[in-house]
Protein backbone atom coordinates (compact mmCIF):
# COMPACT_ATOMS: atom_id res chain seq x y z
CA UNK A 1 0.00 0.00 0.00
CA UNK A 2 1.33 3.41 -0.91
CA UNK A 3 2.63 5.36 2.03
CA UNK A 4 3.84 2.32 3.91
CA UNK A 5 7.33 0.96 4.13
CA UNK A 6 8.05 -1.05 1.05
CA UNK A 7 5.23 0.60 -0.83
CA UNK A 8 5.56 2.14 -4.27
CA UNK A 9 7.24 5.61 -4.44
CA UNK A 10 8.69 8.04 -7.01
CA UNK A 11 11.14 10.97 -7.05
CA UNK A 12 12.00 13.89 -9.30
CA UNK A 13 14.52 16.71 -9.43
CA UNK A 14 13.27 20.24 -9.02
CA UNK A 15 15.55 23.04 -10.27
CA UNK A 16 15.02 26.32 -8.52
CA UNK A 17 16.30 29.33 -10.47
CA UNK A 18 17.03 32.38 -8.40
CA UNK A 19 16.28 35.47 -10.43
CA UNK A 20 18.58 38.41 -9.85
CA UNK A 21 17.05 41.63 -8.62
CA UNK A 22 18.67 45.03 -8.71
CA UNK A 23 19.50 45.36 -5.03
CA UNK A 24 23.10 46.53 -5.38
CA UNK A 25 24.16 50.07 -6.30
CA UNK A 26 27.14 50.86 -8.54
CA UNK A 27 30.41 51.54 -6.75
CA UNK A 28 33.62 53.17 -7.90
CA UNK A 29 36.68 51.24 -6.66
CA UNK A 30 38.45 54.55 -6.06
CA UNK A 31 37.23 57.90 -4.82
CA UNK A 32 39.70 59.75 -7.02
CA UNK A 33 41.39 59.17 -10.37
CA UNK A 34 44.14 61.32 -11.83
CA UNK A 35 44.89 61.98 -15.50
CA UNK A 36 47.04 64.43 -17.44
CA UNK A 37 46.35 66.12 -20.77
CA UNK A 38 48.11 68.77 -22.84
CA UNK A 39 46.51 72.19 -23.16
CA UNK A 40 46.93 71.79 -26.91
CA UNK A 41 44.73 68.68 -27.04
CA UNK A 42 41.79 69.07 -29.42
CA UNK A 43 38.17 69.23 -28.33
CA UNK A 44 36.83 65.69 -28.15
CA UNK A 45 40.14 64.16 -27.06
CA UNK A 46 39.60 61.44 -24.40
CA UNK A 47 41.29 62.29 -21.11
CA UNK A 48 40.77 58.97 -19.35
CA UNK A 49 38.41 56.14 -18.49
CA UNK A 50 36.90 55.10 -15.15
CA UNK A 51 34.43 52.35 -14.31
CA UNK A 52 32.02 51.58 -11.51
CA UNK A 53 31.28 47.98 -10.53
CA UNK A 54 27.94 46.41 -9.71
CA UNK A 55 27.42 43.11 -7.83
CA UNK A 56 24.20 42.37 -9.72
CA UNK A 57 23.89 40.47 -12.99
CA UNK A 58 22.63 41.04 -16.49
CA UNK A 59 20.79 44.23 -17.26
CA UNK A 60 20.81 45.09 -13.56
CA UNK A 61 24.47 46.04 -14.00
CA UNK A 62 23.70 48.52 -16.77
CA UNK A 63 24.58 52.04 -15.76
CA UNK A 64 25.06 55.49 -17.20
CA UNK A 65 27.46 58.25 -16.23
CA UNK A 66 27.03 61.97 -15.88
CA UNK A 67 29.12 64.91 -14.72
CA UNK A 68 27.92 66.61 -11.55
CA UNK A 69 30.71 69.20 -11.38
CA UNK A 70 33.23 70.40 -13.94
CA UNK A 71 30.99 70.03 -16.97
CA UNK A 72 32.00 73.37 -18.49
CA UNK A 73 35.22 72.04 -20.00
CA UNK A 74 34.68 68.28 -19.90
CA UNK A 75 32.00 65.78 -20.90
CA UNK A 76 31.43 62.09 -20.14
CA UNK A 77 30.04 59.33 -22.32
CA UNK A 78 29.37 55.67 -21.58
CA UNK A 79 31.16 52.95 -23.52
CA UNK A 80 28.32 50.47 -24.05
CA UNK A 81 30.75 47.61 -24.66
CA UNK A 82 32.86 48.01 -21.52
CA UNK A 83 30.47 50.03 -19.32
CA UNK A 84 33.31 52.51 -18.77
CA UNK A 85 32.92 56.25 -18.36
CA UNK A 86 34.96 58.11 -20.98
CA UNK A 87 35.91 61.64 -19.91
CA UNK A 88 36.69 63.90 -22.88
CA UNK A 89 37.53 67.55 -23.54
CA UNK A 90 34.47 69.69 -24.20
CA UNK A 91 36.15 73.09 -24.63
CA UNK A 92 39.78 74.17 -25.21
CA UNK A 93 41.98 74.05 -22.11
CA UNK A 94 44.39 76.78 -21.01
CA UNK A 95 47.32 75.96 -18.74
CA UNK A 96 47.87 79.63 -17.92
CA UNK A 97 44.28 80.07 -16.72
CA UNK A 98 43.88 76.85 -14.73
CA UNK A 99 46.26 73.94 -14.32
CA UNK A 100 44.09 71.44 -12.44
CA UNK A 101 40.42 70.56 -12.84
CA UNK A 102 38.31 68.38 -10.54
CA UNK A 103 35.50 66.66 -12.43
CA UNK A 104 32.86 64.88 -10.36
CA UNK A 105 31.55 61.84 -12.27
CA UNK A 106 28.43 60.02 -11.11
CA UNK A 107 27.40 56.45 -11.97
CA UNK A 108 23.66 55.70 -11.97
CA UNK A 109 21.83 52.37 -12.37
CA UNK A 110 19.61 52.37 -15.44
CA UNK A 111 17.07 49.88 -14.04
CA UNK A 112 16.21 50.76 -10.46
CA UNK A 113 13.84 48.35 -8.72
CA UNK A 114 11.40 50.43 -6.62
CA UNK A 115 11.19 47.60 -4.07
CA UNK A 116 14.75 48.32 -2.97
CA UNK A 117 14.87 52.12 -2.98
CA UNK A 118 14.90 52.08 0.82
CA UNK A 119 18.33 50.44 0.67
CA UNK A 120 19.83 53.77 -0.35
CA UNK A 121 20.80 55.69 -3.43
CA UNK A 122 21.58 53.54 -6.45
CA UNK A 123 24.36 55.84 -7.57
CA UNK A 124 27.95 56.65 -6.67
CA UNK A 125 30.42 59.46 -7.33
CA UNK A 126 34.14 59.77 -7.89
CA UNK A 127 36.49 62.67 -8.60
CA UNK A 128 38.46 62.74 -11.84
CA UNK A 129 41.38 65.12 -11.36
CA UNK A 130 42.75 66.39 -14.66
CA UNK A 131 46.17 68.06 -14.72
CA UNK A 132 46.77 70.32 -17.73
CA UNK A 133 50.32 70.34 -19.07
CA UNK A 134 51.85 73.41 -20.71
CA UNK A 135 52.84 73.74 -24.36
CA UNK A 136 54.90 76.45 -26.02
CA UNK A 137 52.34 78.76 -27.59
CA UNK A 138 53.12 81.36 -30.26
CA UNK A 139 53.00 85.10 -29.52
CA UNK A 140 49.64 86.83 -29.54
CA UNK A 141 49.16 90.16 -31.31
CA UNK A 142 47.15 92.96 -29.76
CA UNK A 143 44.79 93.44 -31.47
CA UNK A 144 44.85 89.97 -33.02
CA UNK A 145 43.19 91.05 -36.27
CA UNK A 146 45.68 93.83 -37.07
CA UNK A 147 45.04 97.55 -37.34
CA UNK A 148 45.11 100.58 -39.62
CA UNK A 149 47.97 103.06 -39.31
CA UNK A 150 48.05 106.45 -41.02
CA UNK A 151 51.03 108.48 -42.14
CA UNK A 152 51.27 111.67 -44.16
CA UNK A 153 52.69 111.58 -47.65
CA UNK A 154 55.32 114.18 -46.84
CA UNK A 155 56.60 112.34 -43.76
CA UNK A 156 60.37 112.09 -43.63
CA UNK A 157 62.38 108.90 -43.76
CA UNK A 158 62.66 107.54 -40.23
CA UNK A 159 59.28 108.93 -39.15
CA UNK A 160 57.30 106.75 -36.78
CA UNK A 161 54.28 105.14 -38.43
CA UNK A 162 53.02 103.14 -35.48
CA UNK A 163 53.87 100.45 -32.93
CA UNK A 164 52.93 96.78 -33.13
CA UNK A 165 52.22 94.97 -29.86
CA UNK A 166 52.52 91.23 -29.17
CA UNK A 167 53.16 89.11 -26.11
CA UNK A 168 54.08 85.56 -25.18
CA UNK A 169 50.97 83.98 -23.58
CA UNK A 170 53.03 81.31 -21.79
CA UNK A 171 54.00 81.45 -18.13
CA UNK A 172 57.62 82.12 -19.06
CA UNK A 173 56.52 85.28 -20.90
CA UNK A 174 59.54 85.20 -23.20
CA UNK A 175 60.59 88.36 -25.07
CA UNK A 176 59.09 88.79 -28.52
CA UNK A 177 61.00 89.86 -31.64
CA UNK A 178 59.36 91.46 -34.66
CA UNK A 179 60.04 91.44 -38.38
CA UNK A 180 58.19 92.39 -41.58
CA UNK A 181 57.36 89.61 -44.01
CA UNK A 182 59.49 90.65 -47.01
CA UNK A 183 56.92 89.37 -49.50
CA UNK A 184 54.51 92.05 -48.28
CA UNK A 185 57.05 94.91 -48.45
CA UNK A 186 59.34 94.05 -51.35
CA UNK A 187 60.42 97.67 -51.84
CA UNK A 188 61.39 97.90 -48.15
CA UNK A 189 59.32 101.02 -47.64
CA UNK A 190 58.95 100.26 -43.95
CA UNK A 191 61.35 99.21 -41.23
CA UNK A 192 60.44 97.67 -37.89
CA UNK A 193 62.41 97.67 -34.67
CA UNK A 194 62.84 94.02 -33.73
CA UNK A 195 62.54 94.73 -30.01
CA UNK A 196 59.93 97.46 -29.70
CA UNK A 197 57.75 96.74 -32.73
CA UNK A 198 58.02 100.38 -33.86
CA UNK A 199 57.37 100.74 -37.60
CA UNK A 200 59.20 103.58 -39.32
CA UNK A 201 59.50 104.87 -42.86
CA UNK A 202 62.43 103.51 -44.84
CA UNK A 203 61.67 105.44 -48.03
CA UNK A 204 59.83 108.56 -49.14
CA UNK A 205 56.15 107.90 -49.82
CA UNK A 206 54.26 108.74 -53.00
CA UNK A 207 50.52 108.65 -52.58
CA UNK A 208 49.95 108.96 -56.31
CA UNK A 209 51.78 105.67 -56.78
CA UNK A 210 50.20 103.81 -53.86
CA UNK A 211 47.59 105.18 -51.51
CA UNK A 212 47.90 102.35 -49.01
CA UNK A 213 50.11 99.41 -48.13
CA UNK A 214 49.30 96.06 -46.55
CA UNK A 215 52.23 94.63 -44.64
CA UNK A 216 52.48 91.51 -42.51
CA UNK A 217 54.38 91.71 -39.25
CA UNK A 218 55.76 88.51 -37.75
CA UNK A 219 56.45 87.89 -34.09
CA UNK A 220 58.68 85.16 -32.73
CA UNK A 221 59.71 84.18 -29.24
CA UNK A 222 63.27 84.92 -28.17
CA UNK A 223 65.33 83.15 -25.53
CA UNK A 224 68.30 85.13 -24.25
CA UNK A 225 70.25 86.38 -27.22
CA UNK A 226 68.89 83.76 -29.57
CA UNK A 227 65.55 83.37 -31.30
CA UNK A 228 63.54 80.37 -30.22
CA UNK A 229 62.84 78.65 -33.51
CA UNK A 230 62.86 75.01 -32.46
CA UNK A 231 59.09 74.74 -32.70
CA UNK A 232 58.98 76.63 -35.98
CA UNK A 233 56.29 78.96 -34.68
CA UNK A 234 56.08 82.36 -36.28
CA UNK A 235 52.83 84.20 -36.27
CA UNK A 236 51.98 87.36 -38.11
CA UNK A 237 49.06 89.61 -38.67
CA UNK A 238 48.25 92.06 -41.43
CA UNK A 239 48.60 95.78 -40.84
CA UNK A 240 47.33 98.37 -43.31
CA UNK A 241 49.32 101.61 -43.61
CA UNK A 242 47.30 104.43 -45.15
CA UNK A 243 48.83 107.69 -46.37
CA UNK A 244 47.06 110.95 -45.70
CA UNK A 245 47.95 114.44 -46.98
CA UNK A 246 48.16 117.31 -44.49
CA UNK A 247 46.45 115.14 -41.89
CA UNK A 248 43.36 114.63 -44.05
CA UNK A 249 41.88 111.13 -43.67
CA UNK A 250 41.80 109.47 -47.10
CA UNK A 251 41.03 105.88 -46.17
CA UNK A 252 38.11 105.33 -48.57
CA UNK A 253 38.91 101.70 -49.20
CA UNK A 254 37.57 98.75 -47.34
CA UNK A 255 40.39 96.55 -46.18
CA UNK A 256 40.27 93.00 -44.97
CA UNK A 257 42.77 91.65 -42.51
CA UNK A 258 44.37 88.24 -42.89
CA UNK A 259 46.58 86.17 -40.69
CA UNK A 260 49.95 84.91 -41.81
CA UNK A 261 51.59 81.83 -40.46
CA UNK A 262 55.00 80.48 -41.33
CA UNK A 263 56.35 77.15 -40.13
CA UNK A 264 59.90 75.94 -40.45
Amino acid sequence: MAGQMGGLSGSTTVTIVITDVNDNPPRFPQKMYQFSVSEGAAVGTPVGRVIATDADMGENTDMSYLIKEGGDLFKVTTDVETQEAVVSIKKPLDFESKRTHNVVVEAVNKHVDPRFVDLGSFRDQTIVRVSVSDIDEPPIFQPAEGAVMEVQEDAKVGSLVGIVLARDPDVMNKPVRFSIDPTTDQDMIFHIDANSGAIKLGKILDRETAGWHNITVKAIEAVGRYLQQSMGRRWGTSWTVCQSIAGQHTNNHAHTYGQFRETN
